[in-house]
Order: C-alpha cells, then sequence, then structure tokens
C-alpha cells in the first residue's frame, strides 16, 4: 500500500492491517497512533514527510521500521519497544522535541543516521540502569546532529 501526497488526518493499526510493506511518502501526517501495538507485523516505510505527532508507546516494529527525511514536531515517547526482526533505520530526519528510548530491546539493528535531535535523545543512555536499552545485533550512529546519549529518562 502506497499512500503519497497526501493530507493524512490519522494512522493507527488499522490501517496497516493486511499489509506486508506500508509506505508513507510527501504526506502531512497529524497523528500516528501506534501506542500499544505489539507484533505490528507490516514493514512501516515512512518518507519525505511532516509528522505533527507520532505515537509509538510500546509499539513493536517486527518486520522493521524506515523513517527517512521526515520532520517530527512532537516529544516521542518509545517506552518497552523494540522487539524487530527486521532492523529499524531513522536517517535522515529533524526532530524538534526529546526522543525518549526507555527499556527497549533491540533485537535486529537499529541505524540512526544523519538526523538533527534538537533536543537530544537518550537512545545510546541511561548506561547501567534498569531501563537502558539492550541491542542484541548491535546499533550503528553515524553523521547525527545533537546527543543521542543522553542519561535522561525524559525531558
Amino acid at each position: 500500500m502506497v499512500k503519497e501526497n497526501q493530507n493524512v488526518d490519522l494512522l493507527n493499526q488499522e490501517d496497516l492491517e493486511g499489509h506486508n510493506t506500508f509506505h508513507l511518502i510527501n504526506c502531512i501526517i497529524s497523528t500516528i497512533d501506534l501506542i500499544g501495538v505489539f507484533e505490528l507485523n507490516v514493514h512501516l516505510v515512512i518518507e519525505n514527510c511532516i509528522i505533527n505527532n507520532l505515537k509509538i508507546h510500546s509499539c513493536w516494529f517486527k518486520n522493521g521500521l524506515l523513517l527517512k527525511n521526515c520532520i517530527v514536531r512532537n516529544y516521542v515517547d518509545y517506552q518497552m519497544g523494540g522487539h524487530n526482526i527486521n532492523p529499524l533505520v531513522i536517517e535522515g530526519n529533524v526532530f524538534t522535541d526529546f526522543f525518549n528510548f526507555f527499556d527497549c530491546q533491540f533485537e535486529n539493528r537499529i541505524e540512526l543516521k544523519n538526523n538533527v535531535f534538537n533536543k537530544g535523545t537518550n537512545l545510546l543512555g541511561n548506561k547501567g540502569e534498569g531501563f537502558e536499552n539492550s541491542f542484541a545485533e548491535g546499533w550503528l550512529a553515524e553523521n547525527n546532529v545533537g546527543d543521542i546519549d543522553l542519561n535522561e529518562v525524559a525531558m
């Protein structure tokens, strides 16, 4: 499924059901609401979009996520996430607020490349805490602007 050059008010689990891959390209998205969607079995691709509200608390992107060249305008709270069979790639985005990774267990790689984190992220932070993120297959972080290893729970 491909949605291209559209204004999208809401994207949720019901919209993704029955698809192997779901692409959003060049869209303005009011809200992506995937809170508590354990075992999301679609490969979600979001490119060149403006996202006003990204809600992914407790979402498991089992088949991967590509978030590329987007502007994300809200505080993103990603707790108890990961559990991904395929890689999560976050590349070329601008996050205007803090991106909170809390107690995520990544089974495959997570890649952060060429992003701007205006208020930072704690993806690689919180070392030694019980809620530190874990990376079974490692991580890749390159050419990011802003702190990616903050020792914060939230900002």
